[in-house]
């Protein structure tokens, strides 16, 4: 927080000396005074100045902006402009005015620095005070001697060193009630371009257009305008900023000031007192004269109760002017400097012109009052009054409703013709990649039948039925809880096809596959003869566009003509068997692992199975026949290690441990491709064969009712329309809060990340898939749509 220091400055006495009395404090309200003295007698420096106010009238600047010259321009050489007749320019030379320049710096130095006892305790406290704040000090010097405003204090050594802006205030202020300030979001400027005779105004529209983000400012231009629609335009609408750039003037004495708003109409302060004085009340904070000889214009807006005004003390070059608005806006409106930085900077840079246009650097000043703290450009962006917030609110709140509900509607129309659906099931997919990975199911076992126990059983292909039985009663020996035999046995194969069937009547815990009808098996495949239906698991796949496997089809009404009758997928049917011989199934009388079927939901346990319907999610399309699930396989990072496996010929030949086959789930299928077994598409760029296919679906069933890991789901059609109407309504806010195209971009990527996050939080938390590219594609698209829409009604 910067020191508030004021210089109490009274009118002159007798003998030409100034009391002075020196506040500090923290704000307007806590300085007090630290130090009180007189400054030394003015004259020698007032001799300097005029004398060089004299040599730089006498040099001419080319064209400039004082309001007098525009009677006497037919007297005049081209492109130069004076307050009175005056010789040409070689009687004057740029050496003799910087000459000039040098002495009143001297002047200043040799004056304030006075060693005079009645000012020296003053300015020893004052450099104390700037010395120890480092220059982070609001400087006002504050009187009503307004010809004490036009001295260059900046040019103190003093000041100079320690980058320190003077700024002006009357010193009998009256405590204006400003209105309270409310949020909004642009800045709005009112540009006032008067006559332009032999300078170029339209630079100034130009450099305010370029220097000031579109997105960040409203402009309005009068251009030569009449003091009747100047004045409607006060009273009409609110502003933050006024800036006139022209011809002005000021009586000798700062009373009174003069605009030329056009070639016909010349204006005072006075001609617009009530109207300005409305625009004060309703947020204007500052205005800007970009024109000569501005004194009088600040001492009359002075009267008003004005925050703050940028004027010049004296002529102003037209070249100089530009410069000065140029570098000022940068300081101001790009980096975001407070008023007395923004104009020290501009004042700093305009120097490099003083070879050509001597003392320029030393024109603009700055008034603000006390009262007040100075606006700053992030300080207007936020505030203005709650006049304004009614109007502009609620058309804005009307739009991101209008803009939210239309965006909705396009992208849930692009969904349900399917357009979103590859990316949607692309973004699924890699969300799920990130998902913890559950490690080997200790509740499988998996006998594959590999080449080389083919080629052991001397090229026996397909395995007999003998063999089957074999295996079978090797692994029986063992007591597994359940086997699932993912081989077909529709025809005999072999020897032994009397004793599969009598070996299967008589093991209830076998489960055969079979498959139904489909266009490569018209006629599906049927399991063993005289095996109840109820012991049998289909083994059929639902596979999306494409060829991905991402449901698990659980149960399906058999066709009529199917030879395979069964209900239950190979996959359930063996999860339910090991549920029902589970050890200590009765728990306080009840069962631990109740199964319980409704036609949209299942309960197994604790764990409900959700149906997935039609119009779900980003299955917009497809039919779902059957009662299916979203298949959450188990281990993403190797799909084949979910489980213990083992070779046919490690049963055959007893060469493995007891304990992996007791109690377990056993898998039996052909893993070679080349004999039979089918590889599946899986999300993650990789293919597995289908009795490790096999392995997920009945893992994801185990895992579900016994680990409590939650089954995978959609929410309901309206449920998904609900979030992605939020997503866009975010996105539409997002758009209004950051008016900057760089902060809207910033924010709508943190907001994709927190919708990916979200996403995320829910799939691992509660199995809950959400509209993650819908939603995404909401908020971009409502964004970009309500910057449409304020480009068109900015342009209407």
């Amino acid at each position: 927080m910067s020191k508030f220091v004021i210089l109490e400055i009274g009118n002159a006495n007798s003998e030409q000396r100034y009391p002075v009395n020196l506040r500090i404090g923290d704000s307007i309200n806590s300085t007090i005074i630290q130090s009180r003295g007189w400054f030394p007698p003015v004259t020698t420096f007032l001799e300097a100045y005029n004398n060089l106010q004299e040599a730089r009238i006498k040099y001419g600047f080319g064209s400039s902006r004082t309001l007098e010259e525009l009677e006497e321009l037919e007297e005049l050489e081209p492109n130069t402009r004076a307050l009175e007749h005056i010789p040409k320019k070689g009687r004057i030379t740029k050496i003799s005015v910087q000459e000039s320049a040098n002495s009143v710096k001297n002047a200043v130095d040799n004056w304030l620095d006075d060693g005079d006892s009645l000012f020296r305790p003053v300015r020893d406290k004052l450099l104390q005070v700037l010395s120890a704040e480092s220059g982070n000090v609001r400087l006002m010097i504050q009187t009503d001697d307004v010809s004490l405003w036009g001295f260059p204090w900046h040019l103190w050594h003093i000041l100079d060193d320690l980058k320190v802006e003077p700024i002006f205030s009357r010193l009998t202020n009256t405590k204006f009630d400003y209105q309270p300030i409310n949020s909004k979001t642009k800045v709005r400027i009112l540009v006032i371009l008067g006559d332009s005779t032999k300078i170029d105004v339209e630079a100034d529209l130009l450099l305010l257009k370029e220097s000031i983000a579109y997105d960040n400012a409203e402009i309005e231009t009068l251009v030569a305008t009449s003091s009747s629609k100047l004045n409607d335009q006060l009273w009409d609408r609110n502003w933050d900023i006024i800036f006139f750039a022209g011809h002005s003037s000021s009586n000798p004495d700062y009373s009174q000031g003069k605009l030329a708003i056009s070639e016909t109409e010349t204006i005072t302060i006075a001609d617009l007192k009530y109207g300005l004085a409305n625009a004060i009340k309703h947020g204007l904070k500052l205005v800007i004269f970009n024109s000569c000889d501005g004194m009088g214009l600040v001492n009359e807006l002075a009267s008003l109760q004005i925050p703050a005004v940028i004027a010049m003390r004296e002529r102003v070059p037209d070249q100089v002017a530009q410069k000065f608005l140029e570098y000022f806006l940068e300081a101001f409106a790009k980096e975001n400097k407070c008023l007395r930085d923004s104009v020290r900077k501009a004042r700093e840079r305009l120097h490099g012109m003083e070879g050509e246009y001597p003392c320029a650097s030393w024109l603009p000043m700055i008034y603000e009052d006390p009262s007040v703290e100075p606006p700053t450009w992030i300080e207007l962006l936020k505030g203005n009054e709650e006049e304004r917030q009614r109007v502009s609110i609620w058309p804005s709140l009307r739009a991101v409703l209008m803009i939210s509900l239309l965006v909705t509607g396009v992208v849930m129309g692009l969904r349900w013709v399917g357009l979103l659906e590859n990316v949607e099931k692309k973004a699924f997919d890699q969300l799920t990649e990130i998902m913890p990975d559950k490690g080997l199911d200790s509740r499988l076992l998996i006998v594959k039948v590999t080449p080389d126990d083919f080629k052991q059983l001397n090229n026996e292909y397909p395995l007999q039925d003998k063999t089957i039985v074999r295996a079978l009663e090797k692994l029986n020996k063992y007591k597994p809880r359940t086997i699932g035999l993912d081989i077909f046995r529709d025809v005999p194969v072999g020897q032994g096809r009397a004793e599969l069937i009598k070996y299967l009547q008589e093991h209830e815990h076998i489960i055969p596959i079979c498959m139904f009808p489909s266009e490569e098996i018209p006629e599906g495949i049927a399991s063993l003869p005289d095996i109840p239906d109820i012991r049998l698991g289909f083994g059929d796949i639902v596979e999306d566009s494409d060829r991905t496997i991402r449901r698990h089809l659980l149960a399906m009404k058999p066709y009529p003509s199917s030879h395979c009758k069964t209900v239950y997928s190979l996959g359930l049917n063996l999860a339910l068997n090991y549920f029902n011989k589970t050890p200590n199934t009765l728990l306080n009388g009840v069962p631990k692992f109740s199964i319980g079927f409704a036609k949209d939901y299942w309960k197994i346990g604790n764990t409900y199975f959700k149906k997935l319907e039609k119009n779900q999610g980003f299955y917009q399309k497809q039919q779902m026949g059957g009662f299916q699930i979203i298949l959450n396989y188990r281990s993403r990072k190797d799909l084949f290690n979910i489980a213990e496996k083992v070779t046919l010929m490690e049963i055959l030949n007893e060469q493995v441990n007891p304990s992996d086959i007791r109690d377990k789930i056993v898998l039996i299928g052909v893993t070679d491709t080349t004999r039979g077994s089918r590889n599946y598409n899986t999300p993650y760029n990789k293919e597995i064969p289908d009795l490790i296919f096999l392995a997920h679906r009945v893992s994801q069933i185990l895992t579900a009712v016994e680990d409590n890991i939650p089954l995978m789901w959609f929410l309901p059609q309206w449920g998904d329309i609900l979030l992605i109407l939020t997503w866009s309504m975010v996105g539409s806010f997002c758009t209004i809060c950051f008016q900057s195209r760089l902060h809207l971009g910033l924010a709508q990527v943190v907001l994709l990340s927190i919708l990916y996050g979200v996403c995320l939080l829910f799939l691992l938390t509660v199995g809950c898939i959400l509209p993650l590219v819908p939603s995404g594609f909401a908020l971009l698209g409502a964004s970009g749509c309500l910057i449409v829409y304020n480009a068109s009604s900015k342009n209407k």
